[in-house]
């Protein structure tokens, strides 16, 4: 999860479909095929026990396999559609899913035990709501972390006159924190100051 990004360029290409493949090292798909090849990411070598690795070189192999079954089979009925629904999504449709889950966060105050000073909530519409799993009230999901994903708007209802009012939709999240972002590049001060006595009363 960013929250702080201090080189502004590559956190804003994140919101333009295939900036991704700029750096393919940092791609999930890069260490899968590492693996499938034996080679594991100094992150596996000293997270995952002995008795595990090999599970996943084989699980990368499989995931390998089945790119390539994908590929051929689009050559093969000429058609690029299999590509397009399972390869490329991850490429063409992360700026939507950046745009949401970056509002976790972003541009937040850190060390701090109040919630409401490190997370935010914001109200958007149906579709990205289902998409998101409900997730869009993460204020709520890290105050009382056991509650399921989809009660997360009746929590809110219960405890609003605690919490700091929501962001009214993507564009008014941005449009306050964004500045804050920019600031926090070259000043570790800068992040956005939540209005704890803005409520939903």
């Amino acid at each position: 999860q960013i929250s702080r990004p201090t080189e502004l360029f590559w956190f804003f290409l994140n919101y333009i479909p295939f900036t991704d493949l700029l750096y393919p090292h940092r791609l999930i798909k890069y260490e899968v095929l590492k693996h499938a090849f034996g080679k594991l990411t100094p992150v596996v070598n000293i997270s995952v026990p002995k008795n595990q690795k090999k599970k996943i070189i084989w699980n990368s192999r499989l995931y390998v396999l089945i790119w390539i079954n994908i590929f051929v089979f689009s050559f093969y009925i000429g058609s690029i559609l299999p590509i397009l629904y399972i390869i490329l999504p991850t490429y063409y449709g992360k700026p939507i899913w950046f745009a949401v889950n970056v509002t976790q966060h972003l541009g937040a105050a850190i060390d701090t035990k109040d919630h409401r000073l490190s997370s935010y909530s914001l109200k958007i519409n149906p579709i990205l709501s289902f998409l998101y799993w409900k997730m869009e009230y993460h204020l709520e999901h890290h105050m009382f972390p056991m509650v399921p994903s989809y009660n997360l708007k009746k929590l809110q209802n219960e405890i609003k006159d605690q919490l700091p009012k929501p962001f009214n939709g993507l564009y008014d999240f941005y449009k306050a924190v964004l500045p804050s972002v920019i600031k926090l590049a070259t000043n570790p001060k800068g992040y956005y100051k939540v209005n704890l006595q803005t409520n939903n009363k």
